[in-house]
Order: structure tokens, then sequence, then C-alpha cells
């Protein structure tokens, strides 16, 4: 049955994915254009024979920007890698039905290691993988996108430590980690879930053995070792060096009624499927264990952290703002009552479907979710429709992106617009006092003995270069990020620098034709963490394979 589903979810996969590369275009809303740049970027510097990117030298205006220092972006190499041999718009899609049959797979055999139930395990995949805040997630907002793949593994990892087979351990580092190198984020949210699960373990256990005890701490350790190169940069470069993140802010809450009344339309977007809504007022008739309240439970509590009526004030100066959005918690709700959701209908269908009429009703049931994915996105269809196609705009222009629609012909316009959201994240805060010292950066403005210059700059990876003519020895503030770990050299030789007052590169340079070049050197601390981290991941696979021989015995 395995092999039928796996075929199932790719035929459900290809069928949506076509239906919207069929459109030959991308709507560029919300996050997009953010990860499209860093995209880019990873494909050029790729494409010049350099492997890992630090900085923003080709794209974000050139800014030197290290979102990628402090954003993880190791999910965006299957797309730049795509670029390669398609364009850019079928490598965006091929890249969406990667993500999305990875998903499929993942949700399938983690139910099935939890509930040991196939068909269950079937419906839950489909309804967790082509639900519609998912399928929101998956036009732009792919950092939490690619997080969503793994939070069934990583709830499956907490389940096993806390109550299931606790050698399992390693399930909930790998997963943890996975999440880790998708969206900081979702770890952040992730955490708040497993506290909850772990006080209930204490309260319905009355208590938590030294051995479960052993596992958690072993699986939170191996977890850290796995995930290095993505925290050492925060040490090395952003704790006390003055930098921005994202602004934390409780920006937008739903009302219940929202909830309740959008989650019965068609479309994709901040909502429940009906069938998810559909359980939240039913499932409380045929709830008869313990386990199945316990989620039951999580997934109301995740549906009212995404409402007003959740006392959101009070966390006005915690950590708790850094989710901006609660909308993020219905990617919680959804993985929760889904569970419910496939372990209910599971049970129905299976006293009444038995031999060949399984195989009909899992291949019935494939194409309904295929017709209703198709539905949902068929609002996002309509749209490639009728939007207008993003027009040139200068090279420096501080015009923010426009949501408009992307072609082919037209994909390398988006680069020239100011990114919407995070054009200026993990810049120092210095930088963003003002919206002319923004400008100024993306402008590309430099001074010079009291004159503004707007000057082109000459690219390679990880590397701006600026020519600089001066009429005596003075100071140049140039308009990139100046880091920890920045680079700068005059005339081809090193040179010493400091930080401006917009938080930029200022250096001196003699009277005359300079050519200065300001890089990025990651600590070696950087390169060793990548050392232990492989070395950690083949240790855990290389257990693995002795684990599962032992435990087949």
């Amino acid at each position: 049955m395995n092999l039928l589903y796996l075929g199932l979810f790719l035929f459900v996969t290809l069928l949506t994915t076509l239906y919207l590369a069929s459109s030959k275009a991308i709507f560029a809303f919300s996050d997009w254009t953010f990860h499209a740049a860093r995209v880019e970027e990873i494909y050029l510097n790729l494409k010049s024979g350099s492997f890992f990117t630090f900085i923003a030298a080709r794209t974000f205006h050139n800014t030197g920007a290290a979102s990628f220092l402090f954003y993880p972006y190791i999910f965006f190499y299957p797309w730049a890698f795509l670029r390669f041999i398609l364009s850019p718009v079928n490598a965006f899609y091929a890249w969406y039905a990667l993500v999305t049959f990875a998903t499929a797979t993942i949700s399938y055999f983690s139910m099935k290691a939890y509930s040991k139930k196939s068909l269950a395990s079937f419906i839950f995949s489909l309804v967790y993988t082509f639900a519609p805040y998912r399928l929101y997630l998956g036009g732009a907002v792919f950092g939490e996108y690619l997080a969503v793949t793994f939070l069934p593994l990583l709830f499956l990892g907490i389940y096993e430590v806390l109550w299931g087979d606790k050698k399992k351990w390693y399930l909930l580092a790998i997963s943890g980690a996975l999440v880790a190198y998708a969206h900081i984020l979702s770890v952040f949210l992730s955490l708040e879930f497993a506290v909850i699960l772990f006080i209930i373990k204490l309260i319905t256990s009355r208590g938590i053995s030294k051995d479960r005890i052993k596992s958690l701490l072993l699986s939170a350790g191996v977890c850290v070792f796995l995930v290095l190169p993505v925290i050492v940069p925060f040490f090395t470069d952003f704790i006390g060096q003055g930098l921005s993140s994202a602004k934390p802010s409780i920006s937008y809450t739903m009302g219940p009624r929202y909830l309740l009344l959008n989650s019965f339309s068609a479309q994709k977007g901040w909502k429940l499927s009906f069938m998810l809504m559909l359980t939240i007022l039913t499932a409380w008739a045929f709830i008869k264990s313990r386990r199945n309240w316990i989620i039951y439970g999580l997934g109301l509590f995740a549906c009212f952290l995404t409402t007003r009526y959740f006392p959101w004030k009070l966390t006005a100066g915690t950590p708790f703002e850094m989710v901006q959005l609660t909308a993020r918690y219905l990617s919680y709700a959804s993985l929760f009552l889904t569970i419910l959701f496939a372990l209910g209908s599971s049970s129905v269908l299976e006293e009444h479907v038995t031999g060949r009429k399984k195989l009909a009703l899992s291949c019935s049931l494939a194409v309904f979710m295929a017709l209703f994915s198709l539905s949902s996105l068929s609002v996002y269809r309509d749209t490639l429709k009728h939007v207008q196609d993003m027009p040139k705009t200068s090279a420096n222009s501080t015009q923010p992106a426009p949501f408009k629609r992307l072609r082919d012909y037209n994909y390398y316009n988006q680069f020239n617009y100011k990114i919407l959201f995070g054009a200026f994240d993990y810049m120092p805060k210095s930088s963003l006092t003002s919206v002319q010292k923004q400008n100024s950066l993306l402008m590309h403005q430099a001074y010079l003995n009291g004159k503004t210059l707007t000057l082109s700059p000459l690219i390679k990876a990880n590397q701006i270069s600026y020519q600089v003519k001066s009429e005596k020895a003075a100071d140049v503030d140039l308009p990139v990020i100046a880091y920890k770990h920045t680079t700068v050299s005059v005339n081809g030789q090193k040179h010493a620098f400091r930080r401006g007052n917009r938080g930029t590169v200022v250096v001196g340079l003699k009277r005359g034709q300079n050519t200065v070049t300001v890089g990025y050197k990651a600590s070696p601390v950087f390169y060793l963490s990548i050392v232990i981290s492989i070395l950690s991941w083949l240790a855990l696979l290389i257990y693995l394979v002795k684990f599962k021989a032992k435990y087949a015995q």
C-alpha cells in the first residue's frame, strides 16, 4: 500500500503544480521578492563558482545585507540548482512540487508511525499537505512553508520521547534540526507546544522517568550539533553588534467569526479547511481516548491563539511578540485537527470498505483532494490572469516591489525594486533611523569630502567593489553594510575601516583613483561548525543503521 499511496501523492502533487505552472506566471506578493532575491543570489554565486553565500552583493540593491547569515537558506539550493536547467518560472514550480511531495511523504510516514494505520495516514497526509493555509504559504511565505513540511515528524519525535519509544529520540533531533534549517521562528513556535506537551506529560503521568529525561536531553544536544552552522553566526556576528531583526510585534489577529466563515470558502488563505472546521464542531462526540482529547485541546488552543480573544497585548515586550502574525498558529491547528479527522474518518470508512474497495476509495480520496486543491488554487490562477506584469524600474529605485505578475521575460524586473518586506532585516539599527539613510543605501549613495556620490558597483560573489576618485586624502562612506567579519581592501591591499552613522563601511582613501572592495570572510568557527555538523549527521546516520539492524532482530 505504501507504493500506491506514494503514487497517489505524486499524482496530486503533479496535477496541482501543473495547474499553477500552466499559467507560465507567478504572482509576486507578500514575502516573494525577499526569498526570490535570496535564491537569485545563491544561483548567481553558484554560477560563478562560489558555493557559500554570506552577503547580498548582487541583490538587495547591492547593500551587502547579511540575511543569508541569519536566515537559513539551505533548502533554497534545490531551487537555485533548478535554475541551471529550467526557466525562472518553471524552476520555481519544480521546487514547489518537490517540497509538496516531500511534505506528503513525510506526513504519511510520520502518521503511520504514530497511528499504525495506513488509511488514516493517507487521509492525514492529503488533508495536511493540501490545507488552505499551507497552499497560501506556498505562494510566497517560504520559510514557514518549508517548516510545515517537517512539523509532523517533529511532533512524532516529541510523542516518542514523552510517551512512545524513548529509544527513538533521534526523530526529535533530526526533525528539530530540519525545522531550524527552514525557519527559526517556527522553532520558537514549536517549542511553545513542546513545553505544553511536557507539562501535560508531567500532570497526566504524575512525573516523567529519568530515561525519558535523558532521551529528551540527548535529542536536544544532538540537534544543537546538527544545526551549528545556523547557530554560530548569531554568536559571531549578531549578538552585541547592534543589528536589527524582523520587527517584533503582533500586527494582525483574527476574529473567531472570520475564521469560522472563511474556512467554508473554496480559496486558499488564512483559514482552516471545512473538514477541519467540522472536526472542531463534532470531534468531541466521538473522542474516547485521553490521547485524542489532548490532541483536540491542542488544536482548539492553536485556533484560539490566532484570534484577538487571546490576550496578545500582555505579550508586549516579551519574546512572544516575535510571532508577528498570529495566523502562523494555523499550521499547528491544521496538524492537530487533521490527526483527529484522519483517525475518525478512516475508522468509519474501514468498517464498510475492504479488499478492492479500499483501493478504489484511496484513488477516489486522492481525486477529491486534487479537485479540492484546484478549487482553492483557482483564485490564484484568476489573479494571474488579471493582474498586470511587473514593469521595469531603475536599478537603484526606492519604490517598493508591487504585487504584480512575473513571467520569464520580466522575471528580473523585480530585483530593481526595493524588497517590500525584509529589505533592511539584519542591518545595523543605525542605518534604519531615517528614511533618508535607507534610501541612500538603495540609491548607492556614497559620501566623500562633504559631497554625495552615486556609485556603480562591480560585483563578485560576496564582494562589492567601487571606483572612487578623491581630490585629496579623505574618508569615504560607502553604501555597503559593515559587519563584524566584513573585509575591506583598497587597491588590492587589506585596509582598516570603521562603521559610519549609516552602519556602513567608512574607509580612508589617498588622493587619486582608488578601487575599494568590500567583502565578507566568515569566522573560522563557522567553517568548524560546518565540519562538526556534517560529522554529526554522519555519526547519526551510522547510529540509525546499527539501531535499525539491532531493532530488526
